[in-house]
């Protein structure tokens, strides 16, 4: 019988095919990527459950302005992070609008972090319209649910 062994390039025992963090040292059940601490899950967390933007725009709120400050802070703190921003939308209305309105959604907050000091090479923004839902479309509570803006840490 002959084994192949297979490249695991930063030493955490997570094979590099399926380490979502090749290059940087993380549990395997975190599929190879640092645990956030408590405190910095919860501003991430924080700063997207009170994310809102105005309607069929992609103005943000004033009221989400200090969880995105508190945010800011924490990444300006961890300079070794990137930001995947993903704008998402609900199926109502032209699918080609939804897809820009999420695409936009998504520009916006790069621009707000951006202008709050962080290096725009660190903020990854996408939009996928209605593509994505993670709830029902055919009530409110889901339509509400996929009209988001999410928000990943990224290690490189």
């Amino acid at each position: 019988v002959q084994t192949c062994a297979l490249p695991i390039l930063d030493g955490d025992g997570v094979l590099d095919n399926v380490d979502e963090c090749p290059h940087v040292v993380g549990p395997v059940d975190n599929k190879g990527c640092p645990v956030l601490a408590k405190e910095e899950k919860e501003i991430i967390d924080v700063a997207f459950d009170h994310l809102e933007f105005e309607t069929a725009k992609d103005i943000i709120k004033e009221s989400s302005f200090a969880d995105l400050n508190r945010l800011a802070d924490l990444l300006i703190k961890k300079k070794e992070w990137k930001l995947k921003i993903s704008g998402h939308t609900d199926n109502v209305g032209d699918a080609k609008k939804n897809l820009d309105l999420s695409k936009r959604r998504a520009k916006s907050l790069k621009n707000y972090l951006e202008a709050k000091g962080i290096e725009a090479e660190r903020l990854l923004d996408e939009g996928f319209g209605s593509t994505k839902p993670i709830a029902n479309n055919k009530t409110p509570e889901g339509r509400q649910k996929n009209r988001r803006v999410e928000m990943k840490v990224l290690f490189e």
